[in-house]
C-alpha cells in the first residue's frame, strides 16, 4: 500500500509541482508536506488526507487517460512531418477525417499504435475521428506546429545576406514626446522615433508593453501589470494615423492649454494626462459617430468590431463597468456583474451602448496606429520593425480575468523564490494561466495574446520566459516563502509560439534572466527563439567577457528598464536611490558598494578598451573617464558581439542618468513616469548621438574594429 506521504508526492508531481529544485545558490531545496497540501489545495486538487488525496489521484489520472475520443481537449497538438499519437486508449485503425487550412481533405486510418500519419502543412486544420458508433465522429482542432520560430536568419535568407547581424533600439513608449500627445508617449511619436533610427540604419524598435491597463483608473500606470493582455492601452493612442489636422484641432481646440501645460513635465501625471487624453478623443468619438461626413469611419469602426468578435465585446463591456462601479476590482462587484454572461451586465450593455462603443473606438484608433507604424517602419526598410513586449501575468481584477476566469488561476499570483539576489522573494500580483484552464479552452487565451501582440509586430520579447516552463506561485495574502514551483506544458506552448510566430512572420526574444533551468536556454534556442544578453551579467568570474565571448544565440543589450543606465551605473546613481530609499541589505553598506563599483568601473573600462591601468587593483573613480566616452566605448562594445541582434536602449543612446524603473519600489521611485527631454528626433539629430548611431551601424555591418 502506497505511503501516505508516497502518494502525496505522486499527486504533487502529476499535478505539476516542484517537489524538489535547484535555487540559485546551486543549493536543492524541497517542498515541505504542508506546502504541498496548501498548494494542491489552491491549485484544485484537494489533499488534506489521505482519502482525499487518493480521489484527487483518481481524478488526475482519467483527465490525462482518456478512453474515448469525445474526452480529448478541444486543441491537439502535432509536430509538422511527424504522426501524432491520439491519447486514446484503444486508438488504433479508428477512421480519421483531417480538413486542412488549404481545404484539402486528408482521410483514413490510424496505425495500429493509434498514430495520425504525418501532417506537412502547418495550420490549424479539423480532424474528425470516426468512432465506429455508425455516423458519429468527434471533431477536435489539429494544430500542426513548425520545428521552430521563424528567425533573424530567416530574413537575412529572403534578403540575401550572408548572415543576420541587426540592430535597433529599445524605447518606453510612455516616455517619448511630440507636441500635442497631452504629457503621455503615443503611436505618433513611435512613428517619428522608428523613421528616424531607420534613417540611421536600424532594424528594430523593441518598445515597452502595449497591453490594456486601466482607463478609468489612471494611477494604475505599470505596464507590467496590465488589465489585459487580449487588448490594448488606450493612452498610447494617436488619432493623427487616421484623421487630418481639421478634425483633429477641432477635438483638442478646449484642451489645449492643459494638454501643453501636461506636455511640458519631466514626469508623467499619470491621472491628469489620461484623463485630457480621453476627454479629447471622446470630442473625436462624437464626430465619427454622429456627423453625417464621417460615413466612411464609421464603416470601418463597425468592421474593427465585428472582427474583434465577443472577446473584444466583453473588454470593453468591463471598461465601462469598472468605470461605473463602486470598487475597482470586478470581485467585488454585485453578484451579477461578475458574470459576463449574466442578464444584468446584458442589460447595462443595452443601457450604456454609446459608452461601449467609444471604448471600441479608442480599441480601434490603437490596432490602427500600430498597424501604420509597423507598415511604415517596414517601408522604410527595416527588417523587424516593432518588437512587442508580452507581460508575464495579468492583473486579477482587470477585464481578462473578469472576461474568462477559467483560464487563470484565481488566488495564487506569480513571484520569485528567495534567492542571492532578494532574500525574501518576490510577489508580482499578477495572475497567471492556469495550464488545467489552457488544456480545456483549447489555450485560446494564450493565443489570443500570442495574436494580439504579434498582429502589428514583427518580433516579440516574452518578458519572464523561463515561465512557460515553470512559475512561482504564490496563494493569496501569503508571503513570498509560501509559494511553490508550478510545472506548465512548455513543449506545447512553444509549439504554439512557433506556429504563430511562423504565421506572423515574426522573431521571438525570451527574457531568460535570473535561476534558470538546466536545459532550458538549450530547450529555446532548439526552438529558434532568442535569450537576453545584458552586459551587465555577460561575465567569467568577476570579469567582463570581452565582445566575441557573447553567446550567439541571443539579442544583446547594453541595459534592460530594470537596471541601470550605463551612464547611472558608472556615475553611481543607482547605488544612491537605493542608500536613499532603504534598499540595501543588511550586511551591505553604501561604502562598501562603492568600493565595489570602483573595481568593476576598471574592469569595465579594461574590456571595452578604454586605456585604463590595468596592473591597479585599485578602484577606479566615476571621474577617471569621461562618462560620455564610457558610454561610446560600451555601445560599441555591445555592437561588436557576434549576436544577431544587438538593442540599444535610447537612454544608453542619450546618455541619460536615470533608468525607468526601480525594482522593489512602488511611489518611492518614480517608475513608468520619466519621458524623454525632447522629442526623440531632435534628440538623435545631435552631433554625439548621431556619431553613436552611425559607429554602430557601421560595426553590425561589418567593421567591427
Amino acid at each position: 500500500m502506497i505511503e501516505r506521504s508516497d502518494s502525496l508526492q505522486q499527486l504533487a508531481e502529476s499535478v505539476g509541482l516542484l517537489v524538489e529544485w535547484t535555487g540559485s545558490d546551486d543549493r536543492r531545496q524541497s517542498l515541505s508536506e504542508t506546502r504541498q497540501r496548501r498548494m494542491l489545495d489552491c491549485l484544485g486538487w484537494p489533499a488534506a488526507d489521505d482519502k482525499a488525496v487518493a480521489a484527487s489521484l483518481a481524478r488526475w489520472r482519467a483527465r490525462h487517460h482518456p478512453v474515448a475520443f469525445d474526452q480529448l481537449p478541444p486543441l491537439l497538438i502535432a509536430d509538422q512531418h511527424r504522426p501524432f499519437p491520439v491519447p486514446v486508449a484503444e486508438a488504433g485503425e479508428c477512421g480519421f477525417a483531417v480538413r486542412l487550412e488549404s481545404g484539402e481533405t486528408l482521410d483514413g486510418h490510424l496505425d495500429a499504435g493509434g498514430q495520425l500519419p504525418a501532417i506537412h502543412e502547418i495550420g490549424y486544420h479539423r480532424v474528425s475521428f470516426l468512432t465506429g458508433r455508425g455516423d458519429d465522429s468527434v471533431t477536435r482542432l489539429l494544430a500542426v506546429t513548425p520545428a521552430r520560430c521563424f528567425t533573424l536568419s530567416d530574413i537575412a535568407d529572403e534578403r540575401g545576406e550572408a548572415r543576420p547581424s541587426y540592430w535597433g533600439v529599445a524605447a518606453q513608449l510612455y516616455g517619448l514626446r511630440r507636441d500635442g500627445d497631452g504629457g503621455i508617449g503615443g503611436l505618433a511619436a513611435l512613428d517619428e522615433l522608428c523613421s528616424a533610427v531607420a534613417q540611421a540604419g536600424a532594424d528594430a524598435v523593441a518598445i515597452s508593453p502595449v497591453h490594456a491597463l486601466f482607463a478609468a483608473h489612471p494611477e494604475r500606470f505599470s505596464p507590467y501589470s496590465p488589465s489585459s493582455r487580449l487588448f490594448h492601452n488606450v493612452w498610447h493612442a494617436s488619432p493623427e494615423s487616421l484623421f487630418d489636422d481639421e478634425i483633429l484641432d477641432r477635438a483638442r481646440a478646449p484642451f489645449v492649454e492643459s494638454m501643453t501645460r501636461q506636455e511640458s513635465l519631466a514626469l508623467i501625471d499619470w491621472p491628469a494626462s489620461a484623463r485630457l487624453k480621453l476627454a479629447m478623443l471622446e470630442r473625436l468619438f462624437q464626430y465619427v459617430e454622429h456627423d453625417e461626413s464621417a460615413l466612411e469611419w464609421r464603416s470601418r469602426l463597425v468592421a474593427f468590431r465585428r472582427d474583434g468578435g465577443e472577446g473584444l465585446e466583453r473588454h470593453c463591456r468591463f471598461e465601462v463597468l469598472q468605470a461605473h462601479a463602486d470598487e475597482a476590482d470586478w470581485r467585488q462587484w454585485p453578484e451579477e456583474w461578475r458574470d459576463p454572461d449574466s442578464e444584468a451586465v446584458e442589460a447595462f450593455a443595452e443601457q450604456h451602448r454609446e459608452a461601449i462603443t467609444f471604448a471600441v473606438f479608442l480599441q480601434w484608433l490603437v490596432a490602427a496606429g500600430l498597424e501604420r507604424v509597423q507598415q511604415n517602419a517596414r517601408r522604410a526598410g527595416m527588417a523587424v520593425g516593432l518588437i512587442a513586449d508580452l507581460a508575464v501575468g495579468v492583473d486579477p481584477a482587470g477585464s481578462q480575468a473578469w472576461s474568462d476566469p477559467a483560464e487563470l488561476h484565481r488566488g495564487l499570483s506569480v513571484g520569485s523564490p528567495p534567492d542571492a539576489f532578494n532574500a525574501h522573494g518576490q510577489n508580482w500580483g499578477v495572475a497567471a494561466f492556469s495550464p488545467e484552464g489552457l488544456v480545456d479552452s483549447g489555450y485560446r487565451g494564450f493565443l489570443a495574446m500570442l495574436r494580439a501582440s504579434l498582429a502589428h509586430a514583427g518580433g516579440l520579447r516574452i518578458d519572464h520566459v523561463l515561465g512557460l516552463s515553470r512559475l512561482w506561485l504564490v496563494p493569496e495574502g501569503e508571503s513570498s516563502q509560501q509559494g511553490a514551483y508550478l510545472r506548465y506544458p512548455l513543449d506545447d506552448l512553444l509549439r504554439l509560439v512557433s506556429l504563430e510566430s511562423w504565421r506572423h512572420r515574426a522573431i521571438v526574444i525570451g527574457e531568460d534572466l535570473g535561476t534558470v533551468e538546466d536545459g532550458l536556454r538549450d530547450t529555446l534556442a532548439d526552438r529558434g527563439v532568442l535569450g537576453m544578453s545584458v552586459m551587465w551579467f555577460e561575465r567569467e568570474g568577476d570579469a567582463f567577457l570581452p565582445a566575441g565571448s557573447w553567446r550567439e544565440g541571443t539579442m544583446a543589450t547594453t541595459s534592460t528598464h530594470d537596471l541601470p543606465t550605463v551612464a547611472g551605473w558608472w556615475l553611481e546613481n543607482d547605488l544612491q536611490w537605493r542608500d536613499r530609499l532603504g534598499l540595501l541589505a543588511e550586511d551591505e553598506t553604501l561604502a562598501e558598494l562603492r568600493q565595489a563599483r570602483g573595481e568593476e568601473r576598471r574592469r569595465l573600462a579594461t574590456v571595452c578598451g578604454l586605456g585604463v591601468d590595468t596592473d591597479t587593483s585599485q578602484p577606479l573613480g566615476s571621474g577617471a573617464v569621461e562618462v560620455n566616452d564610457v558610454i561610446d566605448a560600451a555601445l560599441a562594445h555591445v555592437a561588436r558581439t557576434p549576436t544577431p541582434l544587438a538593442l540599444f536602449p535610447l537612454e544608453d543612446l542619450l546618455g541619460l542618468l536615470e533608468q525607468a524603473n526601480l525594482p522593489g519600489t512602488l511611489d518611492e521611485h518614480p517608475n513608468w513616469r520619466r519621458r524623454l527631454p525632447v522629442p526623440a528626433p531632435q534628440a538623435l539629430e545631435t552631433r554625439t548621438v548621431r556619431q553613436r548611431l552611425t559607429r554602430i551601424d557601421r560595426i553590425r555591418r561589418g567593421d567591427r574594429s
